[in-house]
């Protein structure tokens, strides 16, 4: 039986416990318009593409030539940039709502 998209994101949340508890932490993880479990600023394909560099480009030496590691490491490294992006523009609309609050309080 194929597992959806969904259920691969969980599974590899699953098995990277402390990444899942970071990104819980920095309220990284959401759900998309169709209820898939994503990262913010990532798209469900890639927050699976995420989950699945995260430990390769952690633990050099498991086997990938240095292409390999350089190439997964550029990757990761433009994903965490999107990710980062999207958490300052929802702390920066945070800010935004909680001053609109205090105006009208």
């Amino acid at each position: 039986m194929a597992h959806t998209l969904d259920q691969k994101i969980i599974g590899l949340l699953e098995q990277e416990t402390a990444l899942r508890q970071w990104l819980e932490q920095m309220r990284a993880l959401t759900k998309d318009a169709r209820g898939a479990t994503v990262i913010a600023g990532l798209t469900p394909e890639e927050t699976e593409e995420f989950l699945r560099l995260n430990p390769r480009v952690q633990s050099y030496g498991n086997g990938m030539t240095a292409a390999d590691f350089k190439a997964a490491s550029e990757r990761h490294a433009e994903l965490k940039d999107k990710i980062d992006a999207a958490l300052q523009d929802n702390a920066i609309e945070s800010l935004s709502d909680w001053g609109g609050v205090a105006a009208r309080g």
